[in-house]
């Protein structure tokens, strides 16, 4: 009887044992199963770690520069530039370029035409640039202040403050003519003073 016990306890052990072998083989099967599935998963940048890279993307003006600069033509300019990246972009200003009349510092705008005048250059009545004439009589509309606009015929201080306030909205003049685009300056008023106006 006590030989029969034995052999039972042997049994029961033994199914112990086979039992907690196979559950521990099917865990390590269940593991590797699971990692096998998160390598063959596709890396896809979640849209937070996308949007970094396309805020980069700045956009850009098309800018045609012209004049006293190494290299005339039309450029793509960033959009948050300055009229000297534009300068820049065509090859910097040439030897003889006037530095005083124009603004490096101001921001550019998609489609502008930024024209680089020579040293002694001036602007004739028709609105055509004309060579050697350093014109001491004439104002310059892209530099005066209230005071020195007053001064041209039909030009009172509202006007002044509506030819500067154009200025600081818009930006400078590039030509002379543009003086028409400020509301207020007609044919008639910009006929007036049109030989006492440089830029």
């Amino acid at each position: 009887m006590l030989k029969k016990e034995r052999i039972i306890i042997i049994l029961a052990v033994a199914a112990i044992i086979l039992i907690a072998s196979f559950y521990s083989f099917w865990q390590k099967s269940a593991v590797a199963e699971q990692t096998t599935i998160e390598q063959e998963e596709p890396l896809i940048p979640k849209e937070d770690e996308r949007r970094p890279q396309e805020s980069q993307k700045e956009s850009v003006y098309v800018i045609y520069v012209s004049g006293a600069v190494t290299c005339p033509g039309v450029y793509e300019v960033p959009a948050s530039g300055r009229v000297l990246d534009a300068v820049n972009a065509a090859g910097g200003l040439t030897p003889t370029a006037d530095q005083v009349k124009i603004n490096l510092a101001e921001k550019i705008r998609d489609g502008m035409h930024i024209h680089v005048l020579q040293q002694n250059s001036g602007t004739s009545p028709d609105g055509k640039l004309r060579q050697g004439s350093d014109m001491p009589d004439r104002i310059n509309i892209n530099q005066a202040d209230k005071e020195e606009l007053d001064k041209l015929p039909g030009i009172g201080p509202a006007m002044a403050e509506r030819i500067i306030e154009y200025r600081e909205t818009v930006g400078s003049f590039q030509d002379i003519t543009d003086l028409k685009k400020v509301p207020g300056i007609g044919e008639a008023k910009y006929n007036r003073i049109v030989d006492k106006i440089t830029i």
